[in-house]
């Protein structure tokens, strides 16, 4: 017994230092002594971000010699090379195998762009400082799954997260091929944590590892007929597709989802879900001809990409575009075991829950919803105006800051989001010349931190549409009839138009309304000060016969 305890530990020592060695095996052309020799230098390059390695004394060469030792430094790389996150990592350069004559004369580590000095060595504080990024970022989008969410939310909440975190990239040109070219860290979730632009493999890759992270099993999926790459997950014990990607809505005629001027082709906080949750024969009609089991993410090696559930079984849930009771085209936002969004069919904000059950939270007079973001306790909202901030505690709404009003006479309008802490407010306004020709556009960005959002004061102004300056909170009603069935506010945006006469009428209504009012007050006034008088001359008689 103890001889095969010995034999056993044995082997795992073995195997331990094969392991942290990046030792081959036996039939490996290079000695074990001479890898590690080189493993030493390379780490060593790579520590102080050096670009090359020098190999002629060590007397190697030939093909086989090349692909083993190119074979045992890709292995390296992972572990020396890369930004980690859970149990996946991006390599942040490449190695590539230096030869004359047959012999191999050194490496050359070629670093990202983004880490490489003009001399060609690696910046390594530009490095630690995007291995801390990705680390606190990674960890905030798992941090975002609760316990007690259904697979399906949690699915949704992680797909919210990834849209809003990436936007596509512009291509740099074209190859010999006419396929675009793109810098290399946008294929990587480096890229999209760290700078929020990421291609179809990015959004894929980051979204596979954090459903399994989450406990639901995902891999990654492709096309080469399409050039694309997308998610297929267990959902409920059934395979569906998820194409984070082509849901992240990508304006380039010129106007957002709420139909607004822009020369940004990116609308930030609009999001679809035509992609979410789809069957075989539902991504083939939309546009997904036919797929196969990627290399990034597959944990389990799966060989051949697995059979989805039915059409349809999702269509009633309110994520679904398929739900005719409701539209919406920003993003959804999960708060206390809620849901909050804007419904665009009766521009009110939603809160619903995955169970079915649904509120129609009115908006103020006149404001109507554009796009939502929550943050703590708070759904913060863009309006045609304002940005509100609504307490999904207490069900009150506070104006915290003015934008330019939505008009189609000067087209102004502003965009907001809320992305790593920090909110973003753009404001474009748009010119035109004589004959209602596009002229220019000028655009404007603050940014603001959360800390600093939280803290702002409501503005006073008049939410309740009684004429009178309030602190600006409003209860919110839940719009629900006694039936227990739902009852809608009327849409904002459906009432029609008043004529340059009839406003002309009104306002002289108004006035004239407003001198006829001022008479009755003075004629009050009179009244009462005839009475006032009367009873003093009285009281001062009764005095003197006193």
């Amino acid at each position: 017994m103890k001889k095969l305890a010995s034999l056993i530990l044995a082997f795992l020592t073995a195997f331990s230092l094969s392991i942290s060695s990046f030792a081959l095996t036996k039939n490996s052309v290079i000695p074990t002594s001479t890898l590690n020799k080189i493993l030493t230098e390379y780490r060593e390059a790579l520590k102080s971000g050096e670009n090359h390695v020098s190999l002629s004394g060590y007397g190697l060469s030939g093909k086989d010699a090349e692909i083993e030792l190119y074979d045992f430094l890709y292995r390296a790389n992972s572990e020396l090379g890369s930004i980690s996150y859970g149990k996946y990592s991006d390599c942040y350069l490449e190695t590539v195998i230096e030869t004359s004559s047959g012999a191999i004369t050194g490496v050359k580590l070629d670093y990202w762009d983004r880490y490489s000095t003009p001399d060609g060595k690696c910046d390594m504080e530009l490095v630690k400082k995007d291995q801390k990024t990705v680390s606190e970022r990674f960890s905030t989008a798992k941090s975002i799954v609760r316990r007690n969410m259904s697979d399906a939310e949690k699915a949704l909440v992680l797909y919210e997260y990834i849209i809003l975190q990436a936007n596509y990239p512009l291509s740099e040109g074209t190859d010999s091929d006419g396929e675009d070219i793109y810098p290399d860290d946008v294929y990587t979730t480096v890229g999209l944590l760290c700078d929020g632009t990421a291609v179809c493999a990015a959004y894929a890759k980051l979204y596979a590892i954090l459903l399994n992270e989450a406990g639901i099993p995902a891999i990654t999926v492709d096309c080469d007929s399409i050039n694309h790459e997308w998610v297929m997950a267990e959902i409920d014990g059934e395979w569906y597709h998820f194409d984070p990607t082509w849901d992240d809505y990508l304006f380039t005629e010129g106007y957002t989802s709420l139909w607004d001027l822009n020369d940004d082709s990116w609308d930030k906080g609009a999001a679809d879900r035509s992609f979410f949750l789809k069957s075989d024969d539902e991504f083939i009609e939309s546009g997904h001809p036919d797929w196969d089991v990627s290399y990034s993410v597959n944990p389990n090696n799966i060989t051949e990409p697995p059979e989805s559930g039915p059409s349809g079984k999702y269509d009633d849930k309110f994520f679904s575009v398929n739900n005719e009771d409701l539209y919406c085209c920003t993003l959804m936002n999960y708060i206390n075991g809620s849901w909050y969004f804007a419904d665009l069919k009766t521009m009110s904000i939603v809160n619903a829950t995955y169970d079915g059950e649904l509120s129609y939270i009115e908006m103020p007079t006149d404001y109507i919803p554009k796009y939502t973001f929550g943050y703590g306790n708070y759904l913060y909202v863009c309006t045609n105006s304002s940005v509100l901030r609504y307490d999904t505690m207490s069900d009150k709404f506070e104006k915290i800051m003015k934008v330019p009003e939505d008009d189609r006479k000067t087209d102004s309008f502003s965009e907001m989001s809320i992305v790593n802490d920090e909110m973003s407010l753009t404001t474009a306004r748009y010119t035109f010349d004589e004959n209602d020709e596009y002229k220019d556009a000028s655009f404007s960005t603050e940014v603001y931190p959360m800390s600093d959002v939280e803290k702002m004061s409501p503005i006073i102004d008049d939410m309740d549409g009684d004429g009178e300056d309030v602190t600006a909170v409003k209860d919110a009603a839940e719009a629900v009839s006694p039936s227990g069935k739902l009852t809608r506010p009327g849409q904002i945006s459906d009432k029609p138009a008043l004529s340059e006469e009839e406003l002309a009428m009104i306002e002289n209504a108004e006035s004239t309304g407003k001198r006829m009012m001022a008479f009755v007050y003075l004629g009050i006034a009179a009244i009462f000060i005839i009475i006032a008088t009367v009873a003093i001359i009285l009281a001062v008689k009764y005095t003197k016969k006193k």
